[in-house]
């Protein structure tokens, strides 16, 4: 299991809906309005980010990190420190 962190920028006022789908299927966690903690069987954040780029437009951005430690945050979104706390027993 790998664990990411994704953030996205649709440009041209896109429909989000086909991603935020997508991430729902895929048991995201939103942190805040961009940005998705991730635990998944994709190996590489190359991988991921070719996976979620089916779910977008050539024009959009997506940005894929692997988090190997603890992440931070301030204000996340409710359930964040939960997801934490369960993958990285803090």
């Amino acid at each position: 299991m790998a664990y990411f962190a994704v953030s996205y920028q649709l440009n041209n006022k896109k429909e989000y809906q086909l991603l935020w789908d997508e991430m729902e299927r895929l048991g995201a966690h939103k942190v805040m309005r961009s940005l998705y903690f991730l635990d998944v069987n994709i190996e590489t954040a190359s991988g991921m980010r070719d996976h979620l780029c089916t779910f977008i437009d050539s024009d959009d951005a997506v940005a894929v990190v692997e988090v190997n430690s603890q992440p931070a945050h301030k204000m996340g979104y409710n359930g964040t420190n939960d997801w934490i706390k369960t993958r990285f027993g803090v």
